[in-house]
């Protein structure tokens, strides 16, 4: 369902090697790379003792494809586009998974997240929520608060945030 009746753009380009793409279901099996790694699991999802399957990526996928737009992130390597993470825009969430260590640490969060909130104005989403960042999770958080994100709730295990714009 678009948002704010806005048609999902196909492609948004980053930068000349970074880009984000709407994956069709046949390309959600991408996502068990990453939801099958332990770390990228205490991170999203705050789990420690399990992983994701198939069937898991096929739910979450078919959940953010409805509830916003979902995007893999991508980057070129070797004259070849290579799926790294997703996020997906959605005015009650903005989950965000660099899925592949490899591109840690490396800005691609942050052009994503300016980019999608740039979008979020250009569209017409008058406020974002993130209802959850685990107290652990120091990246995130900064990745969220440099962009204005405020914290409006906490628990003794996760933060929310939201930016009006």
């Amino acid at each position: 369902m678009p948002i704010k009746n806005m048609p999902q753009p196909e492609l948004i380009i980053l930068t000349d090697d970074i880009r984000l793409k709407k994956p069709n279901e046949t390309e959600w099996n991408k996502g068990i790379e990453w939801y099958g790694d332990r770390d990228i699991m205490y991170y999203s999802e705050g789990k420690t003792d399990e992983t994701y399957m198939q069937s898991d990526i096929t739910r979450m996928y078919s959940y953010l494809s409805k509830a916003g737009e979902l995007y893999f992130i991508e980057v070129m390597a070797d004259n070849v586009w290579h799926a790294i993470g997703d996020v997906t825009l959605s005015e009650e969430n903005f989950p965000i998974v660099i899925g592949d260590k490899r591109y840690w640490g490396k800005g691609i969060g942050t052009l994503v997240i300016g980019k999608l909130v740039e979008r979020a104005r250009e569209i017409g989403i008058m406020r974002i929520y993130v209802p959850e960042i685990y107290n652990y999770n120091e990246r995130s958080k900064r990745l969220f608060t440099a962009f204005g994100f405020v914290k409006v709730a906490e628990n003794d295990r996760a933060s929310s945030y939201e930016l009006y714009l």
